[in-house]
């Protein structure tokens, strides 16, 4: 029986992952890891995979793709002992970048030879869909709809870009009800985030203090602006700086409740969790994860 398991996503990166699999092959071997190698059909038997490995007493989880593979096994590993390698070939890789793990292949199986295993917290939707990194709703969420169905051959920080400019040409805001720490407000409101970790999208710092160890989340909401300050003010999101805009606010909360007239799309790690209304808390130390 193996204790390691590796689960390749041959989607991630549109098709491109599939290309790296006699690589990281050889550097598992290399490093003597002997584990098992999955390629998975779809994002369903990357959970049914997972579940089955637990349940034979698999203690490792390798997640080769990007964040939504790693989402997937996430979602299975919460609250077991079981730990989670990232090996990133994905077109965000957003995850990675908290950890300060590179996207590089033979880096990311040293750190998992190396052994070093943290306890982190996530994000959970509705008492059902856990999440590692980032949820959003609003524009944020149409923007990550498109950019997930766009077929165009765009990675990272360049996809979610086109998609954002394209999204902005016909959202409006819309009035956001949201309760929290027991404070209840209605705010006219472009998009919000619910963050575990700092980055999203391709490499935006929407949540620079995000931290995955306080058991609480940073909550980023961006209130309605005209579309020229918005386009004007996007790129500093990259660098966080976006926070100094008047039309920001950030705060820090262990769970808060969203709603809107309009049943909007609410992404977690790029993955669709479901629709508004969304209560979302912070589970904390629940995921082993390896680190550098």
């Amino acid at each position: 029986m193996y204790d390691t398991v590796a689960i390749l996503n041959p989607a991630a990166a549109q098709g491109k992952t599939i290309l790296y699999k006699e690589k990281i092959q050889s550097e598992l071997k290399k490093n003597n890891i002997d584990c098992h190698f999955h390629i998975s059909k779809n994002t369903k038997d990357i959970e049914d995979t997972t579940l089955r490995y637990i349940n034979s007493g698999c203690k490792n989880f390798i997640s080769i793709g990007g964040d939504g593979t790693a989402h997937y096994i996430a979602k299975k590993l919460a609250g077991t002992d079981c730990n989670l390698g990232l090996i990133p070939t994905g077109s965000g890789n957003d995850i990675i970048k908290t950890f300060k793990i590179n996207q590089d292949i033979q880096e990311s199986i040293r750190i998992i030879k190396q052994g070093k295993i943290s306890r982190i917290d996530l994000g959970i939707f509705n008492n059902s869909e856990y999440y590692i990194g980032v949820a959003g709703t609003g524009f944020d969420s149409e923007a990550t709809r498109f950019a997930n169905e766009t077929r165009l051959p765009l990675k990272g920080m360049v996809r979610y870009n086109f998609a954002v400019y394209k999204t902005l040409v016909t959202y409006r805001s819309k009035i956001f009800k949201i309760e929290y720490d027991e404070t209840k407000r209605n705010i006219n409101t472009m998009m919000m985030v619910v963050s575990n970790l700092k980055y999203y999208g391709g490499g935006m710092k929407i949540t620079p203090d995000a931290d995955p160890y306080d058991s609480k989340f940073d909550v980023c909401i961006i209130s309605a602006m005209p579309k020229f300050t918005f386009i004007k003010s996007f790129p500093k999101v990259y660098k966080g700086d976006h926070l100094a805009i008047p039309y920001v606010e950030t705060f820090k909360t262990p769970e808060i409740s969203i709603d809107c007239d309009y049943k909007l799309n609410v992404y977690g790690d790029g993955e669709y969790l479901g629709k508004l209304p969304a209560k979302f808390k912070t589970v904390p130390t629940v995921l082993n994860i390896f680190i550098p």
